[in-house]
C-alpha cells in the first residue's frame, strides 16, 4: 500500500465518522420541522378557542414558547451542517485557498468553543432548576428542567455539527 493510498484510506475513515456523527443532527432537524408543524397546529387550535368558541387557550402561549426554544435547539445544528447558517463572506473571495480553509477552521473551531460554553451554562442553569425544584409560573407549571434541557441537547448536537463540519474542513483542505 502506497502513502497517497493509506491517506486516502484515512481521509474516507475520517469522511465516514463525520457522516456518523451528523446522524443525529439530522434526525434532530426532522423533529424541529416537526415540531414546527406541531406549533402551528396549536396556533390554530388556540385562534379557534378564544374567536370561535370564545375560550381562550389559557397554557398554549406558554407551550409555544417553550416549543419555540426546543425548535430552534434541534434545528441549529441541521443548519449549521447543511450551510443554512449567517455565513459573513464578503471578505474570504479575497483571499486565496489556503487562508479561506484556515478561516473555515477556525469558524468551526468557533462554533464548537460555543457550543461548549454554551452546553456548560445550560447544564448549569438546569441542575439549578432541577435541585431548586422551579416550576413554570404559568399555567402549565411545569418543571422548568424540562424545557431548559433542550438547551443541552441543542448544545451536544451544535457540538458534533461543529466537529463533523471541522473533520470536512481538514479532509477537504487535505485532498
Amino acid at each position: 500500500m502506497t502513502a497517497s493510498q493509506k491517506q486516502r484510506g484515512e481521509r474516507h475513515a475520517l469522511l465516514s465518522l463525520a457522516i456518523m456523527m451528523e446522524w443525529p443532527i439530522r434526525i434532530a432537524g426532522v423533529l424541529s420541522s416537526l415540531l414546527i408543524f406541531v406549533s402551528f397546529c396549536l396556533m390554530i387550535f388556540a385562534i379557534f378557542q378564544r374567536y370561535f368558541l370564545n375560550t381562550p387557550l389559557k397554557w398554549g402561549d406558554e407551550m409555544l414558547g417553550y416549543l419555540l426554544v426546543a425548535i430552534v435547539m434541534s434545528g441549529m445544528a441541521e443548519a449549521l451542517r447543511r450551510g443554512d447558517h449567517v455565513a459573513i463572506d464578503l471578505l474570504t473571495s479575497f483571499f486565496g485557498k489556503k487562508v479561506r480553509a484556515w478561516l473555515t477552521h477556525l469558524s468551526y473551531s468557533a462554533v464548537l468553543a460555543f457550543a461548549v460554553i454554551f452546553g456548560l451554562s445550560a447544564d448549569e442553569v438546569v441542575r439549578f432548576s432541577y435541585g431548586f425544584g422551579s416550576y413554570s409560573p404559568g399555567y402549565l407549571e411545569a418543571p422548568m428542567w424540562i424545557p431548559q434541557s433542550t438547551m443541552i441537547a441543542g448544545s451536544v448536537l451544535l457540538g458534533l455539527g461543529a466537529i463533523a463540519g471541522l473533520v470536512r474542513s481538514f479532509c477537504k483542505a487535505e485532498a
